[in-house]
């Protein structure tokens, strides 16, 4: 059984950051499998295996560097930012925005990749997005938001991306827009999440974007 939000509270609090991580992020059990598209859970392994494998095939990665995150993966956003914090995955447009399912790709070559091609696409036009990039560079990912902005980046990143978004749509019948983000190594992606549980956990709750 996938947890509710109370549950979820309560676990955030009496568990250790690491311990959070392990239950709700690295496990096996994945909210948007068993809600929306209805995969028993028998299956849920196998069927985590595949979306992976299709999006690490396309990317020349091995499974244990895709990660599903965000409210697909729990059914609750554990952003720390207000107005953001344990909102429910939305799969209704007349509620607010359609959720994404969000993606995190470990990869070091491709984060030194597109890291490159961003510098070299530097444009005084795209200056109001810099700070946003400099934080996530600091911080060891890369948004896929970020790229698409960005005219140097764009067709590189789509002509990847697309791909294995096409095939999760078309192979495994997802249905929501799938959003991808570059992390440089694994211990950038735990500390990304060890660090935002962490203001979960101390009520230090942002309302920046970042």
């Amino acid at each position: 059984m996938t947890p509710t939000i109370e549950e979820i509270k309560a676990e955030i609090i009496n568990l250790t950051p690491e311990d959070f991580l392990l239950k709700y992020i690295y496990c096996e059990d994945n909210w948007y499998f068993r809600n929306i598209l209805r995969i028993s859970s028998e299956d849920i392994v196998a069927f985590g295996n595949k979306f992976k494998a299709i999006v690490g095939d396309n990317f020349e990665l091995t499974t244990d560097h895709i990660k599903m995150v965000g409210s697909g993966k729990t059914g609750f956003s554990l952003a720390p930012r207000e107005g953001k914090l344990y909102q429910e995955f939305c799969d209704d447009e007349s509620i607010r925005k359609i959720s994404d399912i969000d993606v995190a790709i470990i990869s070091r070559n491709l984060f030194n990749k597109y890291w490159d091609l961003l510098r070299k696409s530097f444009r005084a036009k795209f200056k109001y997005r810099y700070p946003q990039i400099q934080t996530a560079i600091y911080r060891g990912y890369i948004s896929e938001k970020d790229l698409v902005a960005i005219d140097g980046c764009r067709k590189d990143w789509k002509d990847m991306a697309n791909n294995s978004k096409n095939e999760l749509y078309s192979t495994l019948y997802i249905r929501h827009e799938i959003t991808y983000r570059i992390y440089r190594r694994l211990e950038d992606f735990h500390d990304y999440h060890i660090s935002s549980i962490k203001k979960i956990k101390k009520g230090n709750i942002y309302a920046t974007t970042i």
